[in-house]
């Protein structure tokens, strides 16, 4: 009888201390599920502030965040976006084109620099330089699209050879926090 007691101690101990590893083993892993959920539910909001260079202390900080961009920001971005498509001589052409491919989203890049590379190639060919004056400009931050009406002048050396009213489109794209140019194209004001 002795042995036997021994035996069915022995196996209580251990099937005790089996049952407490099994416990301790569900409760962790029950535990790492819920962290696991909490994670990937987690709304993560990012804040990047912009202070452009130029400007003072007076004026605020731009922010961007995943969902939205300051409107002062894009129109500041939109600006420099012109300037590098439109405002071109045939010794910087080359150089803003590159510049301005750094801003363009991947889906749009060839489009965009197909378009760029023959228009850069017939102001080398004409020696020809060309500016857009942005006269006014519609932002709509939501939507981040941009309407600029100005004038767009031609010069072969120092003749103005064409200037007219313009109208050009601006579309960006907001990824992970990074705007990214979707298009850019000339409206035709006659319609």
């Amino acid at each position: 009888m002795q042995a036997h007691q021994l035996i069915t101690a022995d196996l209580a101990a251990r099937l005790g201390l089996r049952r407490l590893v099994l416990g301790t083993l569900v409760a962790s892993l029950a535990t790492n599920t819920l962290l696991a959920g909490a994670l990937l539910f987690k709304d993560d909001h990012v804040s990047t502030v912009l202070i452009p260079v130029g400007l003072n202390e007076v004026t605020h900080p731009m922010t961007v965040d995943y969902k939205r961009v300051d409107e002062d920001y894009l129109v500041m971005l939109s600006r420099e976006i012109f300037s590098l498509a439109l405002n071109n001589t045939p010794a910087n052409v080359d150089y803003n084109r590159k510049t301005l491919l750094t801003h363009v989203l991947p889906s749009s890049f060839g489009d965009i620099d197909l378009a760029l590379k023959e228009e850069a190639e017939r102001l080398k060919k004409l020696r020809a330089s060309t500016f857009f004056s942005i006269e006014s400009m519609d932002v709509n931050a939501q939507a981040l699209s941009i309407l600029a009406d100005g004038v767009r002048q031609h010069f072969i050396g120092k003749s103005e050879t064409q200037r007219r009213k313009v109208r050009y489109a601006l579309q960006f794209k907001l990824v992970a926090g990074r705007l990214y140019v979707s298009s850019l194209t000339e409206i035709d004001m006659q319609s």
